[in-house]
């Protein structure tokens, strides 16, 4: 038996567990144990409840249940009060009613029938299910066996009256309101072992509270009603209270509804304020900052750059520099291999240049591939140097670009605080001039501001001015350089040099005023005023001397003529006026400025040997076209860049180029011209490198137009005529043509 009877024990205590995990998973053990007597402790309540109800008189029976069953019903659709998380049931009115009519136990029982539907309806949780009916009915049995004593105690006492009631059915309605919290609040309380929050309960009271009193007030009001003139009254009132309610309800739902409404205009609100941030966040990103590269722009820069004024001024020890940095090729880059990779090009240095600076110093893309620094607290200039030296060194790294391995540079110019500049427009102005300075350096160079600049800027600025007014006021002029054939010697053409003869300055020279023309835009009115003069001049000699008809001309022309797309019809245009043949006219171009303007170049030699115009590279060898480009291109020669033909004898490595030049335009079928022919070693060095063609002081200096054309005057007059007379002929030129012309008698 005693084996038995543990056995019992332990299958009891082990469903006794089960239920406790399926109904409280959560529970502390001291949750768990007040859970279990509240639950049992209502359980009791409502069995002692329905023992009492049913020793009441049979004829009340029927209230019991028509109250009960309309509390029960309300409970099941609450008045959710607006603006809070609580709602009122309308049934404590008849719970309430229940109370003063036939007392605690009656009201405990609908209490209970209320909170059973209301937590049925708001959880799917036993515990809950269980726990709130049980609550319900130890708070009203509790709160209304205080309030029955209550008057029992003032009826004694003969303080009873109608007003007492009234007011001690509101305070009974506190009472429980506050018993029933505090029964269902310890729960959490528990669960969460804390104790219970005097500020937390205070601040569910609210509405709850007040809906409460005055559901007691109405159910005591009705309790009079009833005793005074009987269940008539009482019946033909529900109604009315469920009238009300149901106004009540509505006037509840409108509010609701209305404040969704309001609600929902300000969430639009909100969010299109956010919006409208994040907007204003975007146009202020775009503002100040580079599209490509995220950097900051050009007015960021120069508001930091104010501030960096403004600072100084301020305190004079805060220094500061700025660095000014162009890249070295970056057109030859772009135009080569695309703007993609020039764009992929900026974004890497850009990156590379960021990770070499401090947090505090301020980059920025200025525009195209200029960029510049701003380093502040700086406490001499060597440290700025450092960092030009630095950025120097890492921008050398090759970098991988479209699938191409590719070595840049740059050029930097620098300038101090320490020159007094009053906004950022100065000091840009400044580190811009510093920059240039670098870039006559050479390539990967950096150069310091100094005042000196200004005054070569001033000189710069009053030199474009006076070539303007050069190009309309006579001061240029031509200038031709005989071009020969080397075996048979034989004049074949003409090149047109430009020359400017300042009434100051006097004779100011190509390699000064053609780089100023192409920064200032003057380079296409002079580019077009020398292709009419010297198509002009060229017109002019086939009319005088018949015989020199086939003499050729050649020109120079810019980057920029060939990427004008009107260059061609101009070309066009001015042989046709001038009734010449188009392959007597030769266009020259130097390597490295057809590098820059590639893509557009391309489509304008093709349009111009379309026409039968000649193209020739000038100076090549000095630049950085490929083989592929020349197999490609139409182009006629090549012109052999003097500084090869002036090492001729005493290079052999410069002797190799030019043979190689040579070797490959006699395999790509073109012309090759040698350049800058100066003695006779050269010329019989080239003519045994078998050149065709050569120009140089040796051959001809540049001649004027009456020069020239008495050397086109003496080689028409030996045509035909046997060679002593030739000789004696030659004799007769003027002396400083009397070279030129023997270098063109036929040799014995």
């Amino acid at each position: 038996m005693p084996s038995l009877a543990a056995s019992l024990d332990r299958i009891a205590m082990g469903q006794l567990g089960r239920l406790q995990r399926a109904l409280l998973p959560d529970y502390n053990l001291k949750a768990s144990a007040y859970w279990w007597t509240m639950v049992l402790l209502g359980a009791a309540t409502i069995a002692y409840s329905l023992l009492h109800v049913s020793q009441l008189p049979t004829d009340t029976h029927w209230q019991l249940i028509a109250c009960g069953v309309i509390a029960t019903l309300a409970g099941a659709f609450p008045l959710r009060i607006p603006r809070s998380t609580n709602s009122f049931a309308a049934g404590e009115i008849f719970i309430f009613l229940l109370l003063l009519l036939h007392g605690p136990a009656a009201a405990a029982l609908a209490s209970a029938g209320e909170a059973l539907v209301g937590s049925w309806r708001t959880s799917k949780r036993w515990s809950s299910r269980l726990a709130s009916p049980a609550m319900a009915a130890v708070a009203m049995f509790m709160a209304g066996s205080l309030l029955h004593w209550a008057l029992a105690e003032l009826k004694a006492r003969d303080l009873f009256n109608e007003g007492v009631l009234l007011t001690a059915s509101m305070l009974f309605a506190i009472t429980y309101f506050v018993f029933n919290t505090l029964l269902v609040t310890l729960v959490v309380n528990l669960k969460r072992n804390e104790w219970p929050r005097l500020r937390t309960f205070l601040g569910s009271f609210g509405w709850v509270g007040f809906t409460y009193a005055g559901s007691a007030l109405v159910a005591a009001l009705l309790e009079l009603t009833f005793q005074s003139f009987g269940i008539g009254v009482l019946v033909a009132a529900v109604p009315i209270i469920a009238m009300l309610l149901t106004t009540l309800h509505y006037y509840f739902r409108q509010q609701e509804s209305d404040d969704r409404v309001l609600e929902a205009r300000m969430q639009a609100a909100e969010r299109e304020a956010v919006r409208t941030t994040q907007h204003l966040r975007e146009l202020e990103h775009i503002a100040y900052h580079d599209s490509l590269t995220s950097l900051a722009n050009r007015n960021r820069f120069n508001e930091c750059l104010l501030q960096a004024l403004e600072n100084q001024r301020a305190d004079p020890s805060r220094h500061f520099a700025v660095m000014y940095l162009d890249f070295d090729r970056f057109k030859l880059i772009n135009d080569s291999l695309g703007h993609g990779a020039g764009d992929e090009l900026l974004l890497k240095v850009a990156r590379r240049i960021q990770q070499h600076v401090r947090p505090t110093d301020v980059l920025a893309r200025l525009g195209g591939d200029e960029f510049a620094i701003l380093t502040e607290h700086i406490d001499n200039r060597e440290q700025t140097v450092a960092l030009a030296e630095r950025l120097q060194e890492v921008l050398r790294e090759p970098l991988q670009i479209a699938g191409k391995e590719i070595t840049t540079s740059a050029s930097i110019g620098i300038t101090f605080s320490d020159f007094g500049y009053r906004t950022p427009e100065e000091v840009l102005r400044d580190a811009d001039l510093a920059m240039y300075k670098a870039k006559a350096k050479g390539k990967a160079q950096f150069a310091l501001f100094d005042s000196s600049l200004h005054k070569q800027a001033t000189e710069q600025l009053s030199l474009e001015g006076d070539l303007r007014r050069a190009l309309v006021s006579g001061q240029l002029s031509l200038v031709f350089q005989p071009i020969y054939e080397l075996a048979p010697r034989r004049l074949i053409a003409f090149e047109a040099l430009l020359r400017w003869h300042h009434p100051q300055r006097g004779l100011v020279g190509p390699a000064t005023f053609i780089p100023l023309a192409e920064e200032s835009g003057l380079i296409e009115p002079l580019s077009r005023w020398v292709l009419q003069r010297a198509c002009k001049q060229l017109s002019a000699w086939h009319a005088q001397y018949p015989r020199m008809a086939r003499i050729g001309m050649h020109m120079n022309a810019s980057s920029k003529d060939f990427a004008s797309v009107t260059f061609s019809n101009r070309v066009s245009d001015t042989l046709a006026r001038l009734a010449l043949a188009p392959s007597l006219l030769t266009l020259e171009i130097t390597e490295n400025a057809l590098m820059e303007r590639m893509d557009t170049a391309a489509t304008t030699m093709t349009q111009l040997r379309a026409l039968g115009v000649g193209l020739s590279i000038d100076d090549f060898g000095t630049g950085y076209s490929s083989l592929s480009y020349l197999s490609r291109l139409p182009i006629n020669s090549l012109k052999i860049d003097r500084s090869f033909v002036s090492q001729l004898q005493g290079s052999a490595e410069n002797s190799e180029i030019v043979r190689a030049v040579i070797t490959l335009g006699a395999s790509l079928g073109k012309q090759v011209i040698a350049e800058g022919i100066e003695s006779a070693a050269q010329l019989g060095h080239l003519e045994q490198l078998h050149c065709g063609h050569g120009q140089g002081f040796l051959l001809a200096e540049p001649l004027t137009v009456r020069q020239a054309s008495a050397l086109l005057a003496g080689i028409s007059a030996q045509s035909g005529v046997p060679a002593p007379a030739a000789e004696q002929l030659a004799s007769k030129l003027p002396l400083s043509l009397r070279r030129q012309a023997k270098l063109l008698l036929p040799t014995h």
